[in-house]
């Protein structure tokens, strides 16, 4: 069993236990008065993009101030994208070992959120920052291992299935890093490509008009190209 399998678990008994949900009363009612944590995790799971972000904020609120059952109630939340992660950085070891270690990223940024510079958006900053964190993370190993395992890994990750959208989230990742994009345009990508959020959605949110926003959209991905 995967630390993912051990969340799991552990979700099914506290999601369904009305104390819990008590607990949490300001984020129940952002999410449309849920009276379960399951409940408040089908609301998020169905809801648009800014209702969800609403619940999210008042999770990461709750974490950064000490919280720590809201910051589980987030980070099972945010497991699909964890999930995500732990098959993209191979590097990390084996498949219990990379789970263990995007868990423990995200989690950190989870109790680490920079409310001030941040107030939305709550879920790609995060898994975007825990990103960052396993990126280095692998790095730092990659420099300890021989060529030749290198080379092993790498084919054995390239035979994993993959889809369009995880390939495009990590070459977003990428390419902020290595300041081909901004982080901005990034988000923006990754909302209207992965998220399915419309333009007009984004301008409304940006308060902008949604030709400035699509000219935007339209640079960032002219220079993801260019840069190959």
């Amino acid at each position: 069993m995967t630390v993912f399998d051990l969340l799991d678990g552990e979700w099914r008994k506290l999601s369904h236990e009305p104390t819990t949900a008590r607990r949490l009363r300001d984020v129940c009612r952002c999410a449309d008065d849920a009276r379960t944590l399951a409940d408040v995790e089908a609301y998020v799971r169905g809801a648009g993009p800014e209702a969800a972000d609403r619940v999210l904020l008042a999770l990461v609120t709750r974490a950064v101030a000490g919280d720590e059952l809201a910051a589980r109630v987030l980070l099972q939340l945010l497991l699909p994208g964890t999930r995500n992660l732990a098959r993209r950085w191979w590097a990390l070891g084996d498949p219990d070992e990379r789970a263990a270690a995007a868990v423990t990223a995200v989690y950190h940024r989870i109790r680490h959120y920079p409310l001030e510079r941040r107030p939305g958006k709550v879920a790609a900053n995060v898994l975007m920052d825990a990103a960052r964190e396993l990126r280095r993370a692998a790095a730092r190993i990659d420099r300890c291992v021989p060529h030749d395992d290198r080379r092993a890994a790498a084919d054995a990750a390239d035979n994993q299935p993959t889809d369009a959208a995880e390939e495009l989230a990590g070459a977003l990742l990428d390419a902020v890093d290595d300041g081909t994009i901004t982080r901005a345009d990034a988000e923006l990508i990754a909302r209207s490509r992965i998220d399915g959020t419309r333009i007009a959605t984004l301008a409304a949110d940006h308060g902008m008009s949604s030709r400035t926003l699509w000219a935007r959209r339209q640079r960032a991905e002219r220079a993801l190209a260019q840069a190959g």
